[in-house]
């Protein structure tokens, strides 16, 4: 069996380089030009530190046994946003109770 070493690389670039190298540019394509009457956009998300009304707390359910964070309006005592949600919370209990309720099985034969 004989070894022989691997021919070097041609020189130049390689890879991506070398598609880059190689392609001609469009003469097609123009940089964006502002319209001159077109308005600045406002951002796409607008961040709201001001103070607000609500009280945060944690509390535990009592079905589940979960941890759950409130805003609460501190005037009216209302709940604003609660994580995770009531919806979440009642589906973790619905799934609790059915497990709960599912007839044990054993290998053991109760028929004598």
């Amino acid at each position: 069996m004989e070894i022989r070493p691997l021919a070097a690389p041609p020189p130049g670039p390689q890879g991506l380089d070398a598609l880059g190298a190689t392609a001609a540019p469009t003469e097609t394509e123009q940089p964006f030009a502002a319209h001159p009457s077109s308005t600045a956009l406002e951002p796409a998300v607008k961040l709201d530190l001001g103070t607000t009304s609500g009280k945060a707390r944690y509390i535990q359910d009592t079905d589940t046994s979960a941890i759950v964070f409130q805003v609460v309006d501190a005037e009216s005592g209302t709940v604003i946003d609660q994580l995770p949600s009531e919806t979440a919370l009642r589906n973790r209990a619905y799934d609790s109770a059915r497990e709960t309720r599912k007839p044990q099985t054993s290998g053991l034969s109760r028929v004598a």
